[in-house]
């Protein structure tokens, strides 16, 4: 939102309305704000966000953020380390541009070694061993086998020959049938359907219906000794003359205005001065008028009459004509009861009856199919008749020869026999021995104070 800061009047001087030094040392001062003491519940609203505090074996991890907090206030929270009575707090500040601020822990409480390790002694025990890099000779041996056989074996290179043979078959007779082939045709008769349905009659009777009335009310036949009086039938009436008009104005006031002809303006600056409001001008001099209301013009009729006035017809002289006589009262009337409305007190009984014959108000429904029937359906193929084997006769195949020929006659082991290894000897190196801790070895670890 903008501001205003200064004012600059007419005369050209400027007046200060916002103390922006003293506004920007009060933004500068430095205050100190206790988020939590210790010594109550914590208030997990004025704990910086994400500061952990244990209270009663309770923690609280607080919620306030950074962009939230005063500026220039240090937020002090009790420390869980405090080792000494000249430090109680850990301090946060919120530091950042305003939107995206963040916590900083800035101070700290004394260091506690009580859980640090300040030193590490080593008992030891040792032995030599072998290293990784130690080397082995296995000394060559022979393996012997006795007692083995072979015979003579087909190699992969034999040859075998197979001799061809035939196959007969029986008499085919037996196992044939005509058939209808793919040119075939066929011709369908449509069959022709006839249905004799069973009938009935069925009629409605209704009974038992009563009407009765539905309220009575007095009605007027006739009134006794009216009384009459005499009444003018006819007037006429001489209206060919007019209203004589004239207009008139109509003045409803007049005022005396007075009016001040003012320059003042108001502008604000621009650059260095854009939070300046510049006021200019002055009051006038004051003019008055004298204003004359007018209304809108009255049209008047002067009091005299002619057949060409501009005003209404009017009535300047009656004839009365004939006269009669009517009646004045009715006099003492005679009364009748009569219905005003008829209503159905019973309803109807309707009930269907079925008749073998038919009548006035019977209609005949089909209650079952007595017979059916269908004839005429043909269907024929013709066209295509060919012969088809239907089933096989038996089929007998003659001997074959298979010929193995002598191409690759080879020996083969048929029996490995016992076979026997000559003893080893390793032999050790001692290229990498290296002295090693052995488990007796025990290590001291000495913490702080």
């Amino acid at each position: 939102m903008a501001d205003i800061s200064k004012i600059t009047l007419p005369s050209g001087n400027t007046y200060d309305i916002k103390d922006a030094t003293a506004r920007q040392m009060i933004s500068g001062g430095v205050s100190f704000i206790i988020a939590w003491d210790g010594t109550s519940t914590p208030v997990v609203a004025d704990i910086p966000a994400g500061v952990t505090v244990t209270y009663n074996d309770t923690d609280y991890t607080g919620t306030k953020t950074a962009d939230s907090a005063q500026a220039g206030a240090f937020y002090l929270v009790k420390s869980s380390t405090q080792a000494g009575t000249l430090d109680v707090y850990d301090e946060y500040v919120p530091v950042g541009t305003a939107g995206s601020k963040t916590w900083e822990k800035i101070g700290d409480t004394q260091i506690v070694l009580t859980d640090v390790v300040t030193g590490v002694t080593l008992n030891k025990s040792t032995d030599v061993v072998l290293g990784e890099a130690t080397t082995f000779t296995n000394a060559s041996s022979s393996v012997s086998f006795s007692g083995g056989t072979s015979d003579v074996v087909l190699g992969e290179g034999t040859t075998f020959t197979n001799a061809s043979s035939s196959v007969s078959f029986g008499e085919l007779t037996g196992h044939t049938d005509t058939v209808l082939g793919t040119s075939s045709t066929f011709s369908v008769t449509e069959p022709t359907i006839s249905v004799t349905p069973s009938t009935t009659y069925l009629g409605a009777t209704a009974s038992g219906t009563a009407v009765g009335a539905d309220g009575t009310a007095s009605a007027v036949t006739g009134y006794a000794s009216p009384t009459t009086d005499t009444f003018v039938k006819s007037v006429s009436a001489e209206t060919n003359k007019k209203l004589v008009t004239t207009t008139i104005p109509n003045v409803t006031g007049n005022t005396s205005v007075t009016a001040n002809k003012s320059t003042w303006t108001f502008t604000m600056g621009s650059g260095d001065a854009s939070e300046t409001l510049i006021i200019g001008g002055g009051n006038g001099s004051d003019v008055t008028a004298t204003n004359t209301t007018l209304g809108t013009a009255i049209t008047a009729a002067t009091g005299a009459t002619d057949a060409n006035g501009t005003g209404d017809s009017i009535v300047t002289g009656v004839t009365i004509g004939s006269s009669a006589s009517a009646i004045t009262g009715l006099g003492t009337p005679s009364t009748a009861t009569v219905l005003t409305g008829v209503k159905v007190t019973s309803q109807p009984t309707v009930a269907l009856a079925s008749n073998n014959s038919t009548a006035t108000g019977r209609v005949q429904v089909a209650t079952g199919i007595s017979s059916a029937s269908a004839s005429g359906t043909a269907v024929s193929a013709s066209g295509d008749n060919v012969t088809a084997v239907v089933s096989m006769p038996t089929a007998t195949a003659a001997a074959q020869t298979i010929t193995v020929g002598t191409n690759d006659k080879v020996t083969a082991v048929t029996g490995i026999g016992t076979g026997t290894a000559a003893a080893q000897a390793i032999t050790v190196g001692t290229n990498d021995k290296v002295t090693a801790l052995t488990n007796s070895t025990s290590i001291t670890v000495t913490k702080g104070s």
